[in-house]
């Protein structure tokens, strides 16, 4: 990761997509379809001229299909489609489009919609094109898992981390550890592990030796779904949130100040996150 966020004035957008697209990269999409709305369209490209070809065409038509195709040497080839088109006239809609080694995995309000599979080398696409009846209110590419790197002025009561994704449809599990460091031999302050088929996993890490295992069965992340979560530092340890339900409070045993870096990898494709200060979490249902 990091992911990379802009917010998009004007329309048709046409730029490189920065080093070049890769497998495990992702698209996130935020927006709204107008009220007048017919057609938009998101291409993967080889270049930034109409000629040049297309490795992915996302096309939703708002009265009909969800279409998607690929255009090489100046003409379109087989067309695909989906009939049960998610995007709706005046709704806002969020999208992911994951670059798998099988093709482009799109999901759009946390449902998997599509793979497309590619057609064109990954190593020739790279220029993102977004054009017609669509409003985009952010978007960016995120990079590889893991993400390793320090937590900038280490870690505090008070903070909180803000984590937004999605679970792949072929997850198996993810994690994300406050670590003492950044090798595997450092201490791991908090390890929260969900394991997609079985339960919600909890742990420290000290000395080279995994500590007492806690773990919750009621497991909130499902495959195909996307989630938000919250994870509170308190006086008396790791509180947890997910889509505004309390999950679990994992207590201290390795103390704050020593808390450093933060990791994340595994099955998981992460749209957005991010450390902030908090007083409480409140949720109205």
């Amino acid at each position: 990761m990091p992911i990379f966020l802009c917010l998009l004035q004007n329309l048709p957008y046409v730029a490189p997509i920065s080093g070049g697209l890769r497998e495990g990269m992702a698209l996130y999409l935020k927006g709204v379809i107008p009220t007048n709305a017919e057609r938009f369209e998101i291409n993967f490209k080889t270049g930034q001229s109409d000629s040049d070809d297309t490795a992915f065409h996302f096309n939703p038509r708002l009265h009909q299909k969800v279409v998607m195709n690929s255009f090489r040497n100046r003409k379109w080839e087989a067309k695909e489609s989906v009939s049960d088109n998610p995007f709706k006239k005046g709704e806002t809609f969020e999208m992911f489009t994951v670059i798998k080694s099988e093709g482009y995995q799109v999901y759009v309000n946390g449902k998997e919609l599509y793979i497309f599979k590619h057609r064109i080398p990954l190593e020739k696409v790279s220029t993102l094109n977004i054009s017609g009846h669509v409003v985009v209110s952010l978007f960016g590419f995120m990079q590889n898992l893991p993400y390793v790197a320090p937590i900038s002025g280490g870690l505090r009561e008070g903070m909180a981390l803000y984590l937004k994704g999605v679970i792949p449809t072929n997850a198996e599990r993810f994690e994300i550890n406050f670590k003492t460091g950044q090798s595997d031999s450092d201490d791991t302050a908090f390890h929260f592990n969900p394991r997609l088929h079985q339960k919600v996993v909890m742990n420290s890490f000290r000395n080279r030796k995994w500590e007492a295992k806690e773990s919750v069965s009621d497991n909130p992340f499902k495959k195909g779904e996307t989630f938000e979560m919250f994870t509170v530092i308190k006086s008396e340890g790791y509180q947890v949130y997910v889509n505004g339900k309390e999950l679990y409070t994992f207590k201290h045993r390795i103390p704050l100040e020593k808390v450093s870096t933060l990791n994340i990898s595994g099955h998981v494709v992460v749209s957005l996150f991010g450390f902030m200060q908090v007083s409480y979490i409140f949720y109205s249902c």
